[in-house]
Parts: C-alpha cells; structure tokens; sequence
C-alpha cells in the first residue's frame, strides 16, 4: 500500500542503465491486471534509451521521455469481445507496472497516446504496426534523480469528495 501513496510521475532520471530483468518483472505485474471477459488487449514492446530521440517526435508531453533509460509502449488490440473496456483494461495494466515500478526503486512517466489520431499513427509507423493493433501509450522508466518527489502528498485527499450513499 505504501508504494501507492510513493507514485508520482518522474522526470527527471539519473544516468543509470536499468536491466531488462527488472522490466519484465513490471511487465509481468502488469499482465496480471484484471481484463473484461479475460480478453487480455496487452502487448509490450521494450524501446532502448537509443530511440528515445525518435519517440520524443510523438507529441509536446513526450519530451518528458528525454532522460529515460527505457520505455515500453503498451499496444492494445482493437479486435476483442469487449472493445468498449479496453481504455479501463489497459490502463489497469499500466498502473500494475508503475507500482511494480516503484517498488523495484524505479520511476516513471505516463505519456498518454490513445485516442489522439496523430500520436497513435506516429507510433503505429515506428512500430510498423497495423490493425487491430493499436499504441496505447508509451512509459518512461528510469532511476529518479530526487526521492523526495516520493513523499506521501497529505493535500491530495480532499474528504469532500468522497459522497456516501448518494451525491
């Protein structure tokens, strides 16, 4: 439960190689995310810090990707029983790998891509992909440069949010 309230968007990493190992260890958290009718929309493909240059293309927010050391893209596939669930299966996954992330020592940063036509062609042409499969988002992973970013935030929780029974 700590590593929840630990989770915050990094972007700022030190220069440290991170192993492959320990980015399978999140993939295969993220794998066990829950899916609609078990149709389990993931893949992942694993992108060295040599082609972040590239990525960095995909959008403004991408440039947050700079100091990373790998990032994985999480590709969805658009032919499955329950389509309309697959924003929320998807990113279940995604947060599985983050926690798993942080619990490895590690940070991350979110770069969103779907639905944003431009982005996801941009990826689906990098990736030499076509339909039904479809760049969900890219995660930038790395060692962060400053832990404190990771101290419990108190003034997220805002108790009056929070309705009991009914709005």
């Amino acid at each position: 439960m700590n590593k929840i309230f630990e989770r915050r968007s990094c972007r700022s990493f030190k220069d440290i190689e991170v192993k492959i190992e320990d980015i399978k260890e999140m993939i295969y958290a993220a794998m066990q995310a829950p899916s609609a009718m078990r149709q389990i929309p993931w893949d992942f493909v694993v992108v060295d810090r040599t082609e972040i240059p590239t990525l960095m293309n995909c959008s403004h927010g991408a440039g947050s990707l700079r100091e990373c050391n790998k990032v994985v893209i999480f590709v969805m596939r658009n032919d499955l029983r329950c389509p309309e669930f697959l924003e929320q299966d998807m990113s279940s996954a995604i947060d599985n790998f983050m926690l798993q992330g942080r619990d490895l020592g590690l940070a991350t940063i979110w770069i969103g891509t779907y639905p944003h036509k431009e982005r996801v062609d941009f990826l689906k042409n990098y990736l030499k992909i076509d339909d039904p499969f479809i760049p969900f988002a890219m995660v930038g992973v790395g060692y962060p440069k400053d832990e404190n970013l990771f101290k419990f935030d108190e003034s997220r929780f805002d108790e009056e949010r929070i309705h009991i029974g009914k709005w």
